[in-house]
C-alpha cells in the first residue's frame, strides 16, 4: 500500500497509508479536509458532557450524626440512579461519607472515655469552665471533649 505523500513542517513526509487511488491519507486529504474538521468537532463536543450536579441553591444536609449520614447517602443512591448526580460526585460524596462517620464515631468515644474517667475519678471536671465538654486529668492538662 502506497503512503501518504503530506509533508509536515520540518519537511518529514507522513507515515499513514494513503487512501486507494489517491496520493494522501484521509487527515491529509485535501478533499476530506471539511469532513475531518467536522468530525473533529463532533468528537470534542460528545467528549464535553456535562456533569450531573445539584443546583447551587440546594440546601445543606444535616450532617451531626450517624443517621443524618445515612439518608444523605440515600438520597445521594437515589439521585445516582436517575442520573441526576454524576458517578464521580457520588463516590466523593461516598468517601467524604466514610471519613465523617469515623470522626463522628470517634468523637463518640472520647466523650464516653471522658465521662468514664471521670466517675472513676482519673480525671477531673474543670469547674472554671461550664463545659461538660472539657476535663483536666491528673497532670493538669485539659482535653476538650466537645
Amino acid at each position: 500500500m502506497a503512503k501518504c505523500q503530506f509533508k509536515k513542517r520540518k519537511g518529514k513526509i507522513c507515515s499513514a497509508n494513503a487512501q486507494v487511488g489517491k496520493a494522501f491519507c484521509v487527515f491529509h486529504d485535501p478533499a476530506m479536509a471539511a469532513k475531518v474538521q467536522k468530525a473533529r468537532q463532533a468528537g470534542g463536543v460528545s467528549r464535553a458532557r456535562r456533569v450531573a450536579a445539584l443546583a447551587a441553591d440546594t440546601p445543606d444536609h444535616p450532617l451531626g450524626n450517624t443517621q443524618d449520614v445515612s439518608a444523605l447517602l440515600a438520597v445521594s443512591i437515589n439521585q445516582l440512579r436517575r442520573g441526576q448526580l454524576d458517578p464521580r460526585m457520588a463516590n466523593a460524596i461516598g468517601y467524604l461519607s466514610s471519613v465523617l462517620l469515623r470522626s463522628l464515631e470517634q468523637g463518640s468515644h472520647e466523650e464516653r472515655i471522658a465521662k468514664l474517667e471521670a466517675i472513676l475519678g482519673l480525671v477531673t471536671i474543670s469547674r472554671d469552665l461550664a463545659s461538660e465538654s472539657t476535663a483536666t486529668n491528673e497532670r493538669g492538662v485539659t482535653y476538650d471533649h466537645s
